[in-house]
């Protein structure tokens, strides 16, 4: 009994120490979402001889899903803490190849040089890609090539694309965004225009959209807030569970767990794709507006 009370107080002290380690301009959860977001009657098993910390960072834009899918882990396994540093996919990626996370979050695919560092993507999950524009603006549809001179520069104003006389304000993620690499390789943008707005995060893109009536902006279907924001039409498609599951809105991408390619990952860091992977991860993917792969 004796060694159970401290296997529990060392678990506690660890989590504090690690969470308090986190570096500045990195935002670190370790998933602390409300029970609200836990999978009703979870058939996957719990591990009590699972423990330690596993590291992850990357993608702002798996935000909600693995902080649903980290408290649900966590919760079947207290002897265990999930860390995850939101940087950007970028950033997952790079540390994975520098082994400073076991696994790495992206929500775009590897590219060629990443695969070739020895690196391997499991995705779990489909998620869309919403344009979205400020819900005074009458704009409701926007095609491939509308977007494609919107982000480039050759079309500066509302009225090119059916709306009112005013002039567009183009919103983007930074350069190391896997949203952002998503959406410039679907619709074929070699360079975005210099004058965009660049945001940080996901959230950053709705809030400065929602209060600029001219903006213009891309994000994650699964964290947008319709009391923020319209999503327009792509190619007369509206973005939904359905458009996405049957593939008529065409912008969507995966969402990846990352790691290197026959590297032996900790019982804790497998474990936790397993889960991700398995019947209760999966439910908790569809239940955070996602698509799962199974």
């Amino acid at each position: 009994m004796m060694k159970k009370i401290l296997a529990v107080l060392l678990a506690g002290v660890m989590l504090c120490g690690f969470a308090a380690c986190s570096s500045s301009g990195e935002t670190s959860s370790t998933g602390s979402a409300s029970s609200g977001n836990t999978a009703a009657g979870s058939t996957a098993p719990s591990n009590e001889a699972l423990s330690g910390i596993v590291k992850t960072g990357g993608s702002t834009s798996v935000e909600k899903v693995m902080n649903a899918l980290i408290y649900q882990f966590q919760d079947e396994n207290r002897d265990v803490t999930v860390n995850y540093e939101m940087n950007g996919s970028g950033d997952g990626i790079q540390g994975v190849i520098d082994g400073k996370y076991e696994i790495g979050h992206s929500s775009r695919d590897l590219k060629d040089e990443e695969k070739e560092a020895g690196l391997e993507g499991t995705a779990y999950a489909i998620d869309g890609i919403a344009v979205v524009v400020n819900a005074q603006n009458g704009v409701t549809n926007l095609t491939k090539d509308q977007l494609l001179k919107i982000y480039s520069g050759e079309i500066t104003n509302w009225s090119e694309v059916g709306g009112s006389d005013a002039p567009i304000t183009v919103v983007t993620r930074e350069s190391g965004s896997g949203t952002r690499s998503a959406f410039t390789e679907i619709i074929g943008i070699e360079d975005i225009v210099s004058t965009a707005t660049e945001c940080k995060d996901t959230g950053s893109v709705q809030t400065t959209v929602s209060q600029n009536a001219n903006a213009i902006g891309y994000m994650s279907f699964s964290d947008m807030d319709e009391s923020m924001v319209k999503a327009v039409e792509y190619e007369g498609v509206a973005i939904s569970t359905d458009a996405l599951k049957d593939g008529s809105y065409a912008l969507q991408r995966s969402f990846l767990l990352v790691t290197k390619e026959g590297a032996e990952l900790s019982p804790a860091a497998q474990a936790f794709i397993d889960f991700v992977l398995s019947d209760a991860g999966q439910k908790l993917v569809t239940d955070n507006s996602l698509i799962s792969v199974k």
